[in-house]
């Protein structure tokens, strides 16, 4: 490759440590950048006159009283330059959140959509959740720069169509990205939840320092987002992660979640504990149901409330061991609202784990809890944004 060729390749992963940096600081000093990016100075003073010239960076002058000589040049990113949305719309509800360039969250809102709404109904009900969470984040919707939007199932990567969901039947051809696009003047993306899920791990979580991940999203089905030599791995038509193959395997379950096998496995016990209004404040947040009962009775001694979590995690560990044995993971992070159990959950999947693989991974619970899809997602559509932007350095 000649160096005509390589110049503007080399200009542009410049600009995209240099924002890295960026993102995670307020303001910053050139000296400072150059040591946190692994850039020279040179290079760094190239870069932030590029980025000033697409309108990224703000620069002013720290020239404190009493010092003499020249006064340090200081930059930051121009976060309000524009937002981004981030949406997870699942079975029961809406959550979007709304952040600025450098990622911070400026709103959040979190509606409910009844299990029974047709096709028309969710996104209708999806659409005034934006309008609702656009509001106090002070945004006007010409400002978005891009939207990125969570579903259950299996999402084409290249369309944004829904190719298969089995919670939400009639979802199945929908293209989210031509759908909501008519919301928005800005790029819209759709993916699958567990994947997204798996990118805002990796961004601020506890899956940061991973490169081979496996994020289970255990809510009423199981689901998973995989993360290979750190690029998310969505296989041909976006189906990777998909863990319907489950039932296919002699003594293993399907892809049912925890919250599924509460009410399934544990009928009788969560019966009686309804019968006796036994609603414990001691309840992992996040979770709802038949699962939060189970588990807040189990961990407040019920007996036969702790059989039966033991019976449910023992079926996720052998769903969990499955993916273990498959990919051969670093790490394997649980997630979704059960998450706010913590180690409730891990430890007894943990402690399954060695009998079913001789490479047993580190299994970790997510430190974003039921966030993670959201913050995915506008991580997701903070990375459209940037390339954007960059595609401007040498224009």
């Amino acid at each position: 490759m000649t160096s005509s060729a390589t110049a503007p390749l080399l200009r542009r992963l410049n600009a995209e440590r240099a924002l890295a940096v960026l993102r995670e600081v307020g303001t910053i000093r050139l000296a400072e950048l150059a040591d946190a990016s692994g850039l020279s100075r040179p290079t760094v003073d190239a870069v932030i006159e590029d980025l000033r010239r697409i309108g990224l960076i703000a620069e002013t002058e720290d020239a404190p009283a009493g010092r003499r000589g020249r006064p340090a040049r200081l930059v930051r990113l121009r976060a309000e330059r524009g937002y981004v949305v981030g949406i997870d719309i699942g079975v029961h509800k809406c959550v979007v959140s709304v952040a600025d360039l450098r990622g911070a969250v400026l709103a959040t809102e979190v509606r409910q959509l009844g299990q029974e709404l047709d096709r028309k109904a969710r996104l209708d009900g999806v659409r005034r959740t934006v309008r609702a969470a656009l509001k106090p984040a002070g945004v006007e919707r010409s400002a978005v720069l891009a939207v990125c939007t969570a579903t259950p199932g299996v999402v084409d990567p290249r369309t944004g169509v829904v190719l298969a969901c089995d919670v939400l039947p009639d979802w199945k051809g929908l293209n989210l990205r031509t759908e909501l696009g008519r919301s928005f003047g800005a790029p819209v993306l759709a993916d699958n939840d567990a994947n997204l899920a798996v990118v805002g791990e990796r961004w601020r979580g506890v899956a940061a320092a991973s490169q081979d991940v496996i994020y289970v999203l255990a809510g009423e089905r199981l689901g998973a987002g995989i993360v290979s030599g750190g690029q998310v791995f969505r296989g041909h038509d976006g189906g990777a992660g998909e863990m319907a193959f489950l039932s296919l395997l002699e003594h293993t379950p399907g892809a049912e979640g925890i919250g599924a096998l509460a009410s399934h496995v544990g009928k009788e016990v969560v019966a009686r504990l309804r019968e006796h209004d036994a609603v414990r404040p001691g309840g992992a947040e996040g979770l709802t149901g038949d699962a939060a009962l189970l588990m807040a009775a189990a961990r407040d001694g019920d007996e036969e409330a702790q059989q039966v979590l033991e019976q449910i995690l023992a079926r996720i560990a052998r769903a969990v061991g499955t993916l273990a044995l498959l990919l051969n993971p670093e790490l394997i992070v649980i997630g979704g609202g059960v998450a706010a159990a913590g180690e409730q959950i891990a430890e007894p999947i943990r402690r399954r784990l060695p009998q079913m693989t001789s490479l047993p991974p580190r299994l970790e619970v997510s430190s974003l809890g039921d966030r993670a899809v959201t913050v995915g997602a506008l991580r997701t559509a903070l990375d459209v944004v940037e390339s954007s932007l960059l595609d401007n350095l040498n224009g």
